[in-house]
């Protein structure tokens, strides 16, 4: 189900031949401090969020999903709701229920008002002149009467015909009369169809399915004939006389179906040839008149039949009208222009200001799109990148799918899962997918060992991957290494938390941890939180964490290193609510809203808030963990990408693959890969011959986002051959959002293989 419900209606502008309204939006909270940036769904091709009710000189549509949220859309730019409990409609006007029943022209602007008199029910159906009402004998048997309205001498008619009814469905109604779903009191009560004619207040009973024993499936009521539907023909009656019957063969049993002129029109499509046609009620060859209908097909107050649909040769939803000319000739026309409403998106990551949604209208596709990170927020109106789940790309969505959550991972990719059973509420087998966020990039998998309950993706960074599963009923942690494609042998505690190559756990009871470098599975740092207590859950980000106490949430703290602060948080993380992310200098808690706080100034500061927030399991929000900002989505499908104040984190080398020998000869041997903190503006790398001391600048490059990742062929950048020898490399690199020292990373190197020209080489 989309998310936008009761603000699907409000997303819309409508027009209505030239003139288009553009209804006003909900009011916005304060901009955040720290600036924001959005960027709206892509329009989708499906039927848009809306229920068409009605329509007179304008259209009443009520939301797909709140359904009571009837409004009325006008020729001269207004929609006007109707916020009452709506009864019935007819044409412009609008009936609610009350002690009295208030009605409203929206064409007009005039009101009245109809005194509810004793022992009578409001039905669901009125004329300009009176309204549908019923009582209840001494037996419990239904009574119909028409009240009359202001204009309406006859204040209280008895309705003749059919006498009392056991129950009793108004099915369709016009300006002249109601088509009635009956059944006869009494355990032998028949089953019928009636036409009220308000003018003499009589209910007439309308021929029986033909052979009998059964009832239509499907009935509508036209200006001038009633289509009542058996299986794959409609039996017409004439509204004037009964008598006069008609039998169109349908050929293809009907959705809906409702009379035009001396016409049938009917929703024979299907999935795969979803077309409405309308049928000549005296003979001769059908003609398709809508592509699509969604919904019902309404008699408007003009006796024209008006659905929310397409025409052929167009994706573009509009309100259309078919209506018979003088001459009989069917016309079909656009009513009301519809917007299309934004496509569905399931899910959004971030990551080193490179983000990636994934959408759902009449396929699957994921968008990438690229922010800003330095200054204010900012991100591209067009997608950078996209995939489209296709014969060709079938796995295109798996790296962004729901199912155990999706992430960025920081260096280019995006990492999701699929299982062989729907949501392994059993055990079942695992996929991780890693894709390259590009066009055409590259998907990869890896499966999981073993049977898993309940899988999702902890936190990812750079090349490795923490998942979170149940086997037999005990909690566990894997450490996946996605370049290598393989589970390593590491067995994280149940609070654990992923940072580079690094791997931070819990080390005793006391609030200490420990951080495991992947790479040798050594234990190279440690930390104290200062909680006194074994974390419950444990996020790294740098030089921040963020851990709690124990199940309940208790204890919730960040922590920064530099300054060796611990940070009280103002709130009880407890799950499923309550889930929070660290990023760098602030958290995010999803509490059936979204809180943003802000610890770069060592204290949380409530820096920003989404209140009624429609919680996605934290699909539909995402912390970019490296150095970057939060985003989310809206009830609209909009991205907001949120600007934090304050001072980001210096930027640092998180992982690197450097060889400590480069063989110029190898291929495999030459790769060499450094993973950052955060995005930088520039790089250079050099290297520096040990014996001669001269330094060669080996590359260098503009913005990159990531990771830093060459093959040196033993050239240097202008393609000189260097001489073998053992060298330091050094790598410098500016930040991005001009934060911080420029990093300087060192490290050894031996070149050999490199096969300069005679007399020729730089040392």
């Amino acid at each position: 189900m989309p998310r936008a419900v009761g603000a699907a209606a409000l997303a819309l502008a409508t027009c209505i031949g030239a003139l288009c309204a553009v209804p006003t939006a909900a009011t916005a909270a304060a901009p955040p401090p720290g600036g924001e940036a959005t960027i709206a769904s892509p329009p989708s091709t499906s039927e848009p969020n809306l229920i068409l009710r009605g329509a007179g000189k304008g259209v009443l549509l009520s939301d797909r999903y709140t359904r009571g949220s009837l409004s009325w859309w006008s020729t001269d730019g207004r929609q006007i709701p109707a916020e009452c409990g709506v009864l019935a409609w007819l044409g412009d006007e609008v009936a609610c229920d009350g002690t009295e029943l208030k009605i409203r022209d929206y064409a007009t602007g005039a009101t009245e008002s109809v005194p509810r008199r004793e022992n009578r029910a409001w039905a669901a159906a009125l004329s300009p002149t009176q309204v549908l009402a019923h009582e209840k004998d001494a037996d419990g048997r239904y009574v119909l009467h028409l009240l009359g309205r202001a204009n309406e001498p006859r204040k209280d008619v008895p309705v003749t015909g059919a006498g009392a009814l056991g129950s009793y469905a108004v099915l369709a109604s016009d300006a002249r009369g109601a088509l009635v779903e009956y059944w006869g009191a009494g355990p032998e009560g028949k089953h019928r169809h009636g036409l009220l004619d308000y003018a003499t207040a009589t209910l007439k009973e309308l021929p029986e399915v033909p052979g009998g024993g059964a009832t239509y499936n499907h009935v509508g009521l036209g200006a001038k004939w009633i289509a009542m539907v058996r299986s794959n023909e409609a039996v017409m009656v004439s509204r004037t006389d009964p008598a006069v019957v008609r039998t169109v063969p349908i050929g293809t049993y009907p959705e809906r179906v409702l009379p035009v002129g001396d016409w049938l029109i009917a929703d024979t499509g299907d999935r795969d040839d979803p077309v409405v046609t309308a049928y000549p009620i005296d003979g001769g060859a059908p003609r398709p008149v809508l592509e699509r209908l969604d919904g019902q097909l309404v008699l408007g107050a003009d006796g024209g039949a008006y659905g929310l649909s397409t025409i052929k040769g167009s994706t573009r939803w509009a309100v259309h009208r078919i209506s018979a000319d003088a001459q009989g000739a069917l016309r079909v026309q656009e009513a009301l222009a519809v917007p299309p409403r934004p496509a569905d998106r399931r899910s959004i990551a971030i990551a080193q200001g490179d983000l990636s949604a994934l959408h759902v209208d009449n396929t699957e596709f994921v968008l990438g799109y690229r922010t800003s990170v330095a200054g204010p927020p900012s991100i591209t109106e067009a997608p950078v990148w996209r995939c489209e789940r296709s014969a060709s790309d079938p796995l295109c969505p798996e790296a962004a799918g729901r199912f155990g959550g999706n992430a960025a991972t920081g260096d280019g990719r995006i990492v999701g899962m699929s299982a062989d059973t729907a949501g392994c509420s059993t055990p079942c087998s695992v996929t991780v997918h890693i894709r390259d966020a590009r066009t055409g990039g590259s998907q990869r998998t890896v499966k999981l060992p073993g049977a898993l309950r309940n899988p999702g993706i902890v936190s990812s960074s750079g090349r490795y991957l923490l998942v979170g599963a149940e086997t037999e009923g005990v909690p566990r942690k894997l450490v996946l290494d996605i370049d290598a494609g393989k589970v390593l042998d590491v067995k994280p505690a149940p609070a654990a938390g992923l940072w580079g190559s690094l791997l931070w756990q819990p080390e005793g009871d006391k609030g200490v941890v420990a951080a495991t470098d992947l790479r040798t599975g050594q234990v190279v740092r440690h930390v104290d939180l200062g909680s006194a207590c074994r974390p419950y859950e444990l996020q790294a980000n740098g030089d921040w964490f963020y851990s709690t106490c124990a199940a309940d949430g208790a204890g919730a703290a960040a922590y920064h290193v530099p300054t060796r602060r611990r940070i009280p948080l103002p709130f009880v993380a407890e799950r499923p609510l309550g889930q929070v992310r660290l990023g760098d200098g602030y958290v995010v808690q999803d509490d059936a809203g979204l809180n943003l706080y802000n610890l770069r100034s060592r204290q949380p500061v409530k820096e920003y808030q989404v209140q009624q927030y429609v919680a996605g399991y934290g699909l539909d929000w995402s912390v970019d963990r490296f150095g970057g900002r939060p985003a989310h989505l809206d009830q609209g499908e909009t991205i907001h990408v949120v600007g934090v104040t304050g001072a980001a984190s210096p930027l640092g080398v998180i992982d690197q693959n450097v060889p400590g020998t480069l063989d110029a000869k190898t291929a495999g041997s030459r790769q060499a890969r450094w993973w950052l903190s955060k995005p930088v503006a520039s790089w250079r790398l050099t290297a520096r011959n040990k014996a001669s001391g001269i330094t060669t600048v080996v590359r260098s490059g503009g913005e990159t986002r990531g990771a830093i990742d060459l093959v040196w062929d033993g050239k240097d950048q202008a393609g000189r051959v260097v001489m073998n020898g053992a060298y330091e490399w050094t790598l410098l690199a500016v930040p991005a959002d001009g934060q911080g020292a420029r990093l300087k990373a060192t490290g050894p190197v031996t070149l050999t293989g490199a096969r300069p020209p005679a007399g020729r080489g730089r040392p």
